[in-house]
């Protein structure tokens, strides 16, 4: 059995962790490659749905009027999107300038077609508006197309 040598147990430890630094580095190659790819995928199809599928709904102005017996708001809206907004019904929520919810009002709405106009005045009965201050006003319609503004109490 003279004259044959095995490796020595130092060099064998040094060649495992070697091989194992590689594979851990191949694989990380890899999923990088893998996830980056997927990525820009599904951005690319994110981008181009939007532009054709939704509309958007912008403010124009906004007014929080402090009158008996019930407070006024109205908010006037522009669909600035490529589609209708269908008819059904719309939520007004009022916010304090923390951002705490005073009240949810909820009204009808009409269809509004692409770059059409349309006021919404809704009345609050809880008298919540007061002379002066400022408000959060979030409105949502139908198709889940929503914009926030504030307003100053009058």
């Amino acid at each position: 059995m003279l004259g044959k040598k095995g490796i020595t147990p130092i060099i064998a430890v040094v060649l495992s962790l070697m091989m194992t630094v590689a594979a851990a580095g191949a694989a990380y190659f890899w999923m990088t490659t893998i996830q980056s790819r997927i990525q820009s995928q599904i951005g690319s199809q994110v981008v181009g749905g939007a532009t054709t599928q939704y509309g958007a709904l912008k403010i124009i102005s906004t007014s929080c009027i402090n009158s008996s017996p019930n407070d006024v708001i109205n908010i006037t809206i522009q669909n600035t999107g490529t589609q209708s907004i269908s008819s059904g019904t719309t939520s007004i929520v009022l916010s304090d300038i923390t951002g705490a919810v005073l009240t949810t009002v909820t009204t009808s709405t009409d269809a509004l077609g692409v770059n059409e106009l349309t006021t919404i005045q809704v009345n609050d009965s809880d008298g919540l508006i007061n002379t002066s201050s400022i408000y959060g006003v979030k409105i949502t319609m139908p198709g889940g197309y929503d914009q926030e503004d504030s307003c100053v109490g009058k």
